[in-house]
């Protein structure tokens, strides 16, 4: 069935490509991007949980250097970066602690940039200059995106959008020799429905900390072919080749006294990925179409640690395909739209250590899903939907297992309703049940070689957005969520294993509300705040709170334009304290509350068409803060630091 399921996927793509439609091609336009949840051209108003959406033009101006920074300044997302390393950067959403990237769905183009393992998603793989869209989906959204999707989604699109041919170069440079450069080009074939895309991006920097530099080259490309019936295929090639090293966690008085220090002097690692991804989307009949995702993947990395005298290479290879059909025809006389899709993907791992055996694991997901939304009126919409995935694990050579394979099958179901009662304005309310089944290594490295389970959980989900006088913004989203079994990384277990589900369950309640204001070459505002309460309501820990997850955080900017040309901009984010990674009992000091500021001049010169200029400070007061921490370990954040970017557009 699987063979068969694959092949007619296969068979959808070519007939994209080769469709009847081709002769009429050279009338086709290009699709105006109204769409949001692009895994089925959902619009934003119609969706029932919380959405945040930064066109290329807001992420522009955002001030943000890469895809983290966005999410940190502009949607308030706790964002952690390892020795202010982009690529050791991990975001957490829904009052997740430790390993909460394993909770974000990170999406680009249709391929999930989730690994099997334990380590957070490449986001450097998405330089900023090549996003079009960037969407941000809180809470869970399980029926569409599957295992794993439980704090939220961030989906990325790096779409062409106009024929009009355009090239944009950039160079930046600053504090602790950081430079980088970057080139984009875009443009068509409008008689022939035709878009091309292509870009390169470099970043090198020897880091706040002594041995923490890093350097990372970045290319991707597309092309894509628009049928005049509204019919699609695109195609996109990515490669990167990476290293940077690794300073190593310091002591409490080190952090406090010595930050720059690196105490590992020669660990290191280096990083390789290549892939290619394809959608397609075929017209069937009047609103009705059959959609496809496809992906190959492959990234590979060596780490030498002196420190634990160990050279270890790691294999990575991921292959995807996921067909989808939509009906958007009336039924009973009212508007409807129904989806209907399968999942299948199969990772691999290969573990190689010097005077060791190779370890072995490949994963096999498969998952069939169904959603219906139903307008009760037009103001008023319904939206249900369930979703049956099966995932199966696979180890060779890994000592202290009892088992080779293990297999969790697992439903889950989404019911919401939406309400429009004006323009511009969204309420909503949704309950879900979800799943996250455990990465390899959290399988591989637990007490007594036991399998883990699954979490599950249970959510409820309200708020309301509105757009309203032209100018404002105003949403607000409450929530509160019960999970059994999930698991946790726990120092406490070693030599035994590391990885255990939770003792009881894990609660969390709470809220995000954001304001904004522009008024364009006038001035701007706006606030974001996020308050959230995690803790055991059951078991060893009940009444603990779930460590590694600050109760509040905040992020407020503003700007105002100098002059025509010139835009003065500053913000100020504040996280409040936490209990460190690790500390379930809340035993251990906390890491302190912390607020940085930030500012920054973007001048966009009238005379010279296409020119961008700007300078950004981050931390300007050099706060002494932490990153990430473990009961008696330290990672550093950055201090002080400032960049400055000119690019040209042509």
């Amino acid at each position: 069935m699987k063979k068969e399921l694959t092949a007619a996927a296969a068979a959808l793509a070519l007939s994209v490509a080769f469709s009847g439609e081709v002769e009429s091609a050279a009338a086709a336009p290009v699709q105006t991007i109204t769409v949001y949840a692009s895994r089925i051209d959902d619009a934003k108003d119609d969706m029932a949980c919380s959405v945040s959406v930064y066109g290329a033009g807001e992420i522009e101006d955002s001030g943000a250097h890469n895809l983290a920074e966005l999410l940190k300044k502009k949607a308030c997302v706790d964002v952690h970066a390892m020795n202010g390393n982009p690529l050791l950067t991990s975001i957490a959403m829904r009052g997740f602690g430790d390993n909460a990237f394993g909770r974000v769905k990170v999406v680009l183009d249709g391929e999930e940039l989730n690994n099997v393992d334990m380590a957070a998603p490449n986001m450097t793989r998405i330089p900023l200059w090549f996003a079009s869209r960037v969407e941000v989906l809180r809470g869970p959204s399980p029926v569409l995106y599957g295992d794993g999707a439980i704090g939220g989604v961030v989906n990325v699109r790096t779409d062409g959008t106009s024929y009009g041919r355009k090239t944009r170069m950039t160079a930046r440079g600053g504090s602790h020799g950081t430079f980088g450069a970057a080139m984009l080009t875009s443009g068509g074939i409008e008689e022939d429905g035709i878009l091309y895309s292509g870009g390169y991006d470099y970043l090198r920097s020897d880091g706040f900390r002594s041995r923490s530099g890093y350097d990372i080259h970045t290319a991707n490309a597309g092309v894509r072919k628009n049928f005049a019936n509204g019919g699609t295929f695109g195609v996109k090639v990515n490669y990167q080749n990476a290293y940077y090293e690794l300073p190593g966690s310091l002591t409490f008085d080190e952090w406090k006294h010595h930050r720059r220090k690196a105490v590992n002097r020669g660990d290191w690692t280096r990083l390789w990925s290549w892939g290619i991804a394809a959608d397609s989307k075929l017209k069937l009949a009047e609103d009705r179409w059959l959609r496809l995702d496809a992906s190959v993947s492959r990234q590979y990395r060596h780490a030498k640690m002196q420190a634990w005298r160990t050279d270890t290479e790691y294999g990575y290879w991921s292959g995807a395909i996921s067909p989808r059909y939509i009906d958007e025809n009336d039924f009973l006389g009212h508007a409807n739209k129904f989806t209907a899709g399968f999942d299948f993907r199969l990772d691999g791992y290969g573990e190689d250590a010097l005077g060791s055996r190779t370890r072995r694991f490949s994963r096999l997901r498969t998952a069939a899903f169904a959603q219906e939304e139903f307008f009760i009126t037009e103001e008023f919409s319904l939206v249900a939907g369930a979703r049956a995935e099966r995932i199966e694990n696979r180890w060779r050579h890994y000592a202290g297992l009892r088992e080779s394979h293990s297999s969790d099958l697992m439903a889950d179901f989404e019911l919401g309703v939406v309400y429009r009662p004006l323009d511009g304005l969204k309420l909503y309310a949704k309950a879900t049940r979800f799943h996250r089944s455990a990465f390899c290594d959290e399988l591989s490295y637990t007490q007594n070689g036991k399998f883990l389970n699954p979490e599950t959980g249970e959510s409820l989900d309200a708020g309301f957005e509105w757009e309203f006088l032209e100018e404002f913004k105003a949403d607000f989203s409450a929530y509160g969520m019960l999970m059994d079994d999930e698991i946790f990384f726990d120092p406490a277990m070693a030599p035994f294993g590391y990885n255990r589900n939770s003792p009881g369950r894990t609660r969390r309640a709470g809220f995000d509300a954001g304001f904004s204001w522009k008024r364009d070459k006038a001035a701007e505002a706006s606030l974001r705040y996020g308050y959230v309460h995690a803790d055991f309501a059951s078991g060893r820990y009940h009444g603990s709170d779930v460590p590694y997850v600050p109760e509040n955080r905040l992020r407020a900017e503003a700007g105002v334009w100098i002059v025509r040309d010139l835009e003065l901009k500053g913000g100020c984010t504040f996280v409040d304290s936490q209990y460190v990674s690790g500390d379930y009992a809340n035993a251990a000091h906390r890491l302190p509350s912390h607020t940085l500021f930030d500012a920054g001049l973007y001048y966009e010169p009238s005379w010279a068409k296409g020119w961008k200029a700007s300078f950004t400070v981050d931390n300007i007061f050099d706060r002494n803060y932490c990153d990430y921490a473990g009961v008696g370990y330290y990672y550093p954040a950055n201090g002080r630091s400032f960049l400055f970017t000119v690019s040209c557009e042509f």
